[in-house]
């Protein structure tokens, strides 16, 4: 028997270049198939980020009961179910997460195969195992143009400075182009082709863009830095150049702000807070697990604490799986 009482899929159908019917009607098959023994078991179909963060918060606001929230999107799909369950603050769930989407990094890292057929077999069967892991969430607080503060959650990648524009430029492309992208999608792999658009973007944006002036607040100490591009990384990631000295498990945030002096390390744990305030602008743009998001003035950065995560068949404990 699972320990769980109650389970939810939302597949984000707008994810990646788009999910067949098919495709949607065989998981939802499958996943009511492999949990039939549960006395709730449920499937939603939705059509962007913001619905499948209200999707997962009224499941599990619905109840007390331990439950189960398995994520069928991209990086972006998978940090709303992540909103989700901050918002309902509730301990009680574990979440997994299929690899349907243009950015998988998480997904990946916990061990879940390309296809999402033998990643939600790999996920049930650690679930009914008892096997899961700490995911680390990140916590970001931001601010609107009329002073107030907004929080928001993430647990894979945020992205400052130019690198922070990079999802803002890629939407609008896909949204001119979007037979060139579907097309491109097919020949490279959807997952394959968000890296190159990425290293694209990302050397472009840096030929043609200014560096940001930031004031860093962490532990007592200040400094100013123009900042070109920036992460805050919850674990390895390949694509990126950085070893940044935390897991996936631990409550640790690793920060890297590139500089024209050099780049500047800071390591985030429990109970600590880096600040970035902005200089010589009003507002930016930046991005969180592929979301992007504006603030005025300012942002912080935190550790939220862990969520429970049932990983894929191939993943190992503190290792890099991908």
């Amino acid at each position: 028997m699972p320990p769980v009482e109650r389970a939810l899929l939302i597949i984000n159908r707008t994810a990646g270049t788009g999910q067949g019917e098919a495709s949607v009607a065989q998981l939802t098959s499958l996943f009511k198939q492999l949990l039939a023994e549960l006395p709730e078991v449920r499937v939603e179909l939705v059509s962007g980020h913001a619905p499948a963060r209200d999707c997962a918060a009224r499941f599990i606001s619905s109840s007390e009961a331990e439950t189960l929230i398995v994520a069928g999107g991209g990086g972006g799909t998978l940090r709303a179910v992540i909103e989700g369950v901050c918002d309902s603050r509730s301990s009680a769930v574990r979440v997994g997460a299929l690899r349907m989407g243009s950015g998988n990094v998480l997904a990946r890292q916990f061990g879940v195969p390309r296809d999402p057929i033998s990643g939600l077999h790999g996920l049930i069967e650690n679930l009914k195992a008892g096997r899961t892991a700490p995911c680390c969430v990140m916590r970001c607080e931001t601010w609107t143009n009329s002073g107030a503060s907004e929080i928001h959650h993430a647990v894979t990648l945020g992205g400052l400075g130019q690198f922070g524009r990079i999802p803002s430029d890629l939407a609008r492309w896909h949204t001119r182009f979007p037979f060139f992208q579907k097309l491109a999608a097919r020949s490279f792999g959807v997952e394959r082709l968000t890296n190159i658009e990425y290293v694209i973007t990302f050397l472009l944006r840096s030929f043609t863009h200014r560096a940001e002036i930031v004031d860093v607040h962490f532990q007592n100490e200040q400094k100013r830095l123009r900042m070109r591009s920036g992460a805050v990384m919850n674990f390895p990631i390949a694509a990126l150049p950085f070893k940044p000295g935390v897991t996936v498990e631990e409550e640790a945030l690793a920060v890297y702000l590139l500089s024209l002096r050099g780049t500047s390390y800071f390591r985030i744990e429990s109970g600590r807070c880096l600040e970035i305030r902005f200089a010589d602008r009003e507002c930016v743009q930046f991005f969180l697990d592929e979301d992007p998001v504006t603030t005025y003035g300012r942002l912080s950065l935190a550790v939220a604490g862990s969520i429970d995560f049932v990983p894929g068949p191939n993943y190992r404990r503190n290792g890099d799986s991908q």
